[in-house]
């Protein structure tokens, strides 16, 4: 459920302005909305520094290096004085970067013109010859006055140099001439391009010592750096008048009893009122059950939450993309693979982390694909004629040559899940009139059941469906149109096709989870047609069938991460009316000792 939250106001002295926040910030209850644009050289300093620090600590971690010392206490002071050093050399470094760029299409230019410097050309000029560097396309060299004499210097395909020499001024000539702004002495450039690279190289090498020796301590200070940030906007977005300050935000319900003990022995005034269910600002702080949890990971994933006057789809999120999971994996012996690995990383993560969140996860999907593979009798892309009979699957789903009746799950999901949310939706409803279109429409989409049904896989219409659409499409017209809404009433015949189409795409269950199927068998078939060549090709074979079933694998993530959880946040949430308009409850509260 998603919890209920206060709007809260919190008075304080002008003078106390930090010792109230510092305090607000110990307790760790009050999300923070400003009263103000918390804009102020502290604020902007800061958030320079955060975006340094996080450049370097992504140019560090792409490195890849093994730090030297894990068991060493990450310290933020030594983070700070790693983060300036590393800071510096990344600044640097990106100087040089560009210099050496500049350096390199300046050497182009000026090479094929050969070894010349700039005293060259003013000795000529001290002795009274005007000159210019030019150059044209082909190899014609235009003609000048007589009073001109041209040295030809080089050609190519592309282009003829050549010096003009005149002792007459050549300002007045329209000549094609050739600009070097990093000057014409070839050998200095060449000379500063390789002490360049040489310092590059050697910046290249402090940084790769900073990511073996600091990396932790920078990230304690990232985290004491962000602290900062948070208790300087709370600061600097503080309301004021006469000679009292004021700090706004939102906690919640189960907190007060906290803040309001804190105001009592810290002498604040405080004014509080349950939040408006349509104001934007209302963060969302969901309460999952324990059991499950791994919905927080799922929403951070796909980077989605409900808002605040929405409902919480975590139990249902959960339960429905792991039964997806199993349909678009399919495979057992994907399944027992993820299975092991979700095993091995258990004993590596520790209780109440992210890691271990990801870990159940990981083995809550893997259970899903192994049990789904289990019962169809797929492991590895393997005939089943090759399978022992106990791997062979359910003759339900083994005797079943057109996939019928895996179609025919899949559109019972899709007719369960979709009318789940109507239902759902129709016990919110405020109103008995819109509950009951709600129902309606729930009883339409089980008629797109058996007409899917009827449509793919065969079979006569029947009398239940028809009942269904008896009752239902009247229901949806008299409950669930908006008759005084002119457009609602002209899209009402594109309702009736999406809702059919809603349930009809759920066969994308059957198919994603097909495809693999296939892919695994051909990487199968082509190996055994390399393993038949030569025995000498059997290292080759082994390699065709570890790289296709890797490919496999890599395409069967995507295909949960794009279909999965498109049933979910779009097919399941339209029909629930479920917008995703939720922003995290995130309360300034202290993160580093």
């Amino acid at each position: 459920m998603i919890e209920q939250m206060q709007k809260v106001t919190v008075v304080c002295l002008d003078k106390d302005r930090q010792k109230t926040v510092a305090r607000l910030q110990e307790l760790g209850t009050l999300h923070v909305v400003p009263t103000k644009q918390p804009s102020s050289e502290e604020v902007d300093g800061l958030v320079r520094q955060q975006e340094h620090l996080a450049e370097l600590l992504v140019a560090l971690t792409a490195l890849k290096v093994q730090q030297d010392d894990c068991t060493r206490t990450p310290d933020a002071q030594r983070g700070k004085q790693a983060a300036a050093e590393g800071i510096r050399l990344m600044q640097e470094r990106k100087a040089d970067t560009e210099r050496l760029a500049q350096l390199q299409q300046a050497i182009a230019r000026l090479q094929p013109w050969g070894q010349f410097s700039a005293k060259q050309l003013d000795r000529l000029q001290a002795a009274g010859w005007n000159y210019a560097l030019c150059a044209v396309n082909g190899k014609t060299i235009p003609e000048f006055p007589a009073s001109c004499r041209v040295l030809p210097v080089s050609a190519d395909s592309r282009q003829t140099r050549f010096l003009v020499l005149s002792r007459d001024e050549l300002d007045d000539l329209d000549l094609p001439r050739v600009h070097f702004p990093l000057g014409t002495d070839l050998h200095a450039l060449q000379q500063e391009h390789q002490q360049l690279k040489q310092r590059t190289s050697e910046q290249q090498q402090q940084l790769t010592a900073l990511a073996k020796s600091s990396q932790a301590d920078l990230q304690a200070f990232a985290d004491t750096l962000a602290e900062q940030l948070d208790f300087a906007r709370a600061e600097h977005g503080m309301g004021d008048s006469q000679n009292l300050s004021y700090i706004g935000g939102y906690v919640p319900s189960s907190k007060m009893d906290e803040l309001r003990a804190a105001a009592r022995q810290q002498g604040w005034g405080i004014r509080y009122l349950e939040a408006d269910r349509d104001d934007p600002e209302v963060p969302t702080k969901l309460q999952i059950p324990r059991q499950f949890q791994i919905a927080n990971l799922i929403f951070d994933l796909i980077g989605v939450l409900p808002g605040y006057n929405e409902v919480d789809v975590s139990v249902s999120l959960v339960i429905f993309l792991s039964i997806f999971c199993g349909f678009l994996v399919g495979d057992a012996g994907y399944g027992t693979l993820f299975l092991l690995l979700a095993a091995y990383l258990w004993r590596k993560t520790e209780r109440g982390t992210t890691g271990r969140l990801g870990v159940i996860l990981l083995a809550t999907f893997s259970a899903t694909v192994l049990v789904y593979g289990a019962m169809t009798g797929s492991w590895f892309g393997i005939p089943s004629a090759k399978l022992p009979l106990v791997f062979r699957g359910l003759p339900w789903f083994r005797d079943d040559d057109n996939g019928n009746n895996i179609k025919l799950i899949c559109f019972f999901l899709g007719a369960t899940h979709l009318s789940l949310a109507r239902v759902w939706r129709a016990i919110r409803s405020s109103k008995i009139r819109e509950a009951l279109g709600h129902v309606g429409w729930g009883l339409f989409l089980w008629g797109n059941f058996y007409t899917v049904k009827m449509l793919i896989i065969g079979g006569d219409f029947g009398f239940v469906p028809k009942c269904l659409y008896a009752v239902a499409v009247p229901m949806i017209f008299l409950f669930a149109i908006n008759w005084k809404d002119f457009g609602a009433v002209i899209y009402t015949p594109f309702d009736f096709i999406n809702s059919v189409v809603d349930v009809l795409s759920y066969i994308r269950l059957y198919a994603v989870g097909l495809s693999s199927l296939y892919i695994a068998q051909n990487f199968n078939e082509m190996s055994q047609m390399i393993w038949n060549v030569s025995p000498w090709l059997i290292p080759v074979a082994l390699l065709v069938i570890l790289a296709g079933h890797t490919l496999n694998i890599a395409l069967a993530v995507m295909g949960i991460l794009v279909h999965g959880i498109r049933l979910n946040t779009l097919e399941f949430s339209n029909h629930l009316g479920l917008n995703w308009g939720g922003h995290p409850y995130k309360p300034l509260c202290k993160k580093t000792e």
